[in-house]
């Protein structure tokens, strides 16, 4: 049951949210904890009456149950938590706690402004309750409040709040209607998104890959042209070393076969066999 509460409070809160979970279930409204058949958040809240005029951090954040607590008016579900609502009070630090300083007696405080103790700003709990209805619908902004101007002043006014609550479920059926459609459009916009992205590194590859043929083309021209002059010069060479002396010739030729024990074998044509063109990379 989403309550929060002090403990002198938890008698009553548990008294009312009882009275109102049952006038809903005599009004044919289903109340449970959200069942798992999709999402249902829980809403923050702030349990101010009214809210601080310098808002503060506070840690740990206050208690909530693992799953919002529902009421269902036909297929709408409403959330619901009843808590106790605080008021930010200047305080004074006594005797390891912190006191209001409007109950402390007068004689006390001209005692404690002689010495180092200082005022702050604190919460407490005003011992009166409020009722929070709100949408739990992912993408929807929906609540009402019903606080009590009195202790125990809300057990009149729970046949209204029944109404009222019956009144909201097609309010938010439609805000949940809306929410799909949003989220539809935004899911066809992300995978347009995705689309577009996936195009555009096509693209870019593919220019890459043009790019990159382009380039082990001319590598590929280049290794052709100086296998070719290489193999002619060796054509060449040979032609000249044959018209010299014997002796020559034996020299000229023995040099031409290290050169080309150097070189290794040439094949102008394996350089052209080896390149890919932009559709096989």
């Amino acid at each position: 049951m989403d309550v929060v509460v002090t403990k002198p409070q938890l008698e009553p809160a548990l008294k009312l949210a009882n009275q109102l979970f049952l006038k809903l279930e005599a009004a044919g409204h289903r109340v449970m904890f959200a069942p798992s058949d999709r999402t249902y958040a829980r809403a923050s809240f702030d349990e101010h009456e009214y809210l601080p005029k310098k808002p503060r951090h506070r840690h740990p954040a206050l208690w909530s149950p693992s799953k919002p607590t529902v009421v269902f008016i036909g297929t709408v579900s409403i959330g619901l938590t009843l808590f106790e609502m605080t008021e930010e009070l200047e305080a004074r630090y006594i005797d390891g706690k912190y006191v209001p300083t409007s109950k402390i007696p007068s004689q006390q405080m001209r005692r404690l402004s002689s010495t180092w103790n200082w005022s702050t700003r604190m919460d407490f709990a005003t011992g009166r309750l409020c009722i929070r209805a709100f949408s739990p619908y992912p993408w929807t902004d929906w609540s009402q409040s019903w606080k009590e101007a009195k202790q125990g002043s809300l057990r009149g006014q729970l046949d209204e709040i029944v109404q009222q609550l019956t009144d909201a479920a097609p309010v938010i059926a439609r805000l949940v209607e809306e929410a799909e459609e949003q989220a539809r459009i935004r899911q066809q916009e992300w995978k347009e998104q995705i689309r577009r992205r996936e195009e555009r590194e096509r693209i870019r590859l593919q220019n890459e890959a043009r790019e990159q043929a382009r380039a082990d083309l001319l590598c590929a021209i280049k290794q052709w042209d100086d296998i070719k002059r290489i193999q002619a010069f060796f054509s060449d060479a040979e032609s000249s070393v044959s018209n010299l002396p014997e002796a020559a010739r034996c020299i000229a030729m023995d040099k031409l076969a290290q050169a080309r024990e150097l070189v290794g074998e040439l094949d102008p044509l394996q350089a052209l066999l080896e390149w890919k063109g932009p559709q096989e990379r």
